[in-house]
């Protein structure tokens, strides 16, 4: 009799009605929709916890996807690399699909079916829509192709400010690994892109002033660091400068074995907020492929969910936000990558994306990107202008759309203007590219 008084105060309270629910799942996903006939994308699935928790759906969970057009396979990678081959471990654990089509692969939108059925015969279904689309081409030039280049106004400053912060920043008091210094966002190169600027040879020491800090950093981990402070730039600079093989071993473990080159888990690289991580790991990849190296069995991988990152952000538009200098970032790795390729889907995805950050984010009030800070307020970043510059550059080079150079020049000579040189970090920033701006805007190739 007690007993039963008991379940029955519990269930009046509801604790009875919410440990008798059956368990019960749903599945999420994320990532891109679009995909270009005869490539490959990556979809994140997982299933969801509604009710119980996942131990109680057993191991051995069975994903299928349906519906996906023909000539197209679809690969279940970390159940193959890690796991169980045909099953999950756990219903919530991070599932990447890598769906691959075919040059015959019909173009047009499909609904494909992802669905979970647990060892005990639960069974959860979702649709996604994949696209699979043409190969994209630039769109239009308007009037004159090319037209003569105006004075660059912002050019003598940018030229002085090099120098005077460069030596500013030429010291042994910046050798610590914080990142509010100079070798974030790769000192070393920039000091090496000085020397070479200037034709001063004095420059050098700096570079390697910087190379003493970074360097066994990265020796002392195997190329295993956090994704944003991959820098392999400027130690493959040094090598091809001095064939020093502590530089070329240096961009070897970066290119091979780092968190984001060697792969290890596909599901860390799929959503669009590590698109600087993949970036990074792809110009890793590069550096040590210039200096002999064949391409790691998951190069081309990192390529597609980086292109799968442009996708989320400027195609099916599912991020939610932009980050305009994360963009300009992930645009310099696309830019390499073309530079060796010729992969015709480069200069259209980057065209989508010059034009809708111009559109989005640049404030005429401040002649600046907006930064998004993540929590739905914006911030003016004017000091982060040249990392962008040199996206509206390239495709100047590329079009011969002078509309680019004109919005590049605004970009330039502003973030010229109120770049803030005197932290380490930010010097480094402004200088990681931006002499890329001065030489495309003249379309030199």
């Amino acid at each position: 009799m007690r007993i039963r008084t008991l379940l029955l105060a519990l269930s009046s309270i509801g604790c009875w009605s919410l440990s008798a629910q059956q368990p019960d799942f749903k599945i999420s996903t994320s990532g891109p929709h679009h995909v270009v006939q005869g490539h490959f994308m990556y979809v994140l699935v997982q299933g969801q916890v509604l009710t119980g928790t996942a131990d109680m759906f057993g191991n051995y969970v069975a994903p299928a996807v349906t519906g996906a057009p023909t000539g197209t396979t679809v690969l279940f990678v970390n159940m193959i690399r890690f796991c169980c081959a045909t099953s999950l471990w756990a219903v919530d654990a991070l599932n990447p699909v890598k769906i691959s089509t075919s040059l015959t692969t019909p173009l047009g939108a499909y609904p494909i079916t992802i669905t979970y059925t647990t060892a005990a015969g639960l069974r959860r279904s979702t649709t996604y829509t994949i696209f699979v689309d043409p190969v994209g081409t630039l769109n239009p030039r308007h009037g004159r192709p090319f037209p003569p280049a105006p004075f660059l106004t912002g050019l003598t400053q940018w030229n002085t400010d090099r120098v005077t912060f460069g030596r500013m920043h030429c010291t042994p008091n910046e050798l610590t690994l914080s990142q509010a210094n100079v070798w974030y966002y790769d000192g070393e190169r920039v000091y090496y892109q000085i020397a070479d600027g200037t034709a001063d040879t004095s420059w050098n020491a700096c570079a390697l002033l910087e190379q003493s800090i970074y360097r066994p950093y990265v020796l002392s981990g195997n190329g295993w660091l956090n994704g944003y402070e991959v820098f392999p730039r400027g130690l493959a600079m040094n090598y091809q400068r001095t064939g020093d093989p502590l530089s070329r071993q240096a961009v070897a473990e970066l290119g091979e074995l780092g968190a984001y080159s060697s792969f290890p888990n596909a599901a860390w690289m799929i959503d669009w907020s590590v698109a600087r991580e993949v970036a990074y790991g792809i110009e890793a990849g590069l550096e040590d492929q210039a200096l002999g190296a064949t391409p790691t069995p998951y190069f081309q991988d990192q390529v597609e969910m980086l292109f799968g990152d442009f996708d989320q952000w400027f195609v099916s538009k599912n991020a939610s936000y932009v980050q305009p200098f994360m963009v300009a970032l992930a645009a310099e790795a696309l830019i390499q990558y073309w530079n060796v390729s010729h992969d015709p889907r480069v200069p259209p995805t980057l065209q989508k994306a010059v034009d809708q950050l111009w559109q989005q984010s640049w404030n005429g009030s401040c002649a600046c990107f907006l930064y998004y800070n993540g929590d739905g307020t914006t911030s003016q970043a004017q000091d982060l202008n040249l990392l962008i510059a040199p996206l509206y550059g390239w495709m100047y080079q590329q079009s011969g759309d002078g509309g680019y150079r004109d919005m590049g020049d605004q970009v330039f000579n502003s973030g010229v203007k109120g770049a803030w040189l005197y932290g380490g970090k930010q010097f480094s920033q402004n200088y990681r590219w931006s002499d890329k701006y001065v030489q495309w805007r003249l379309a030199i190739k």
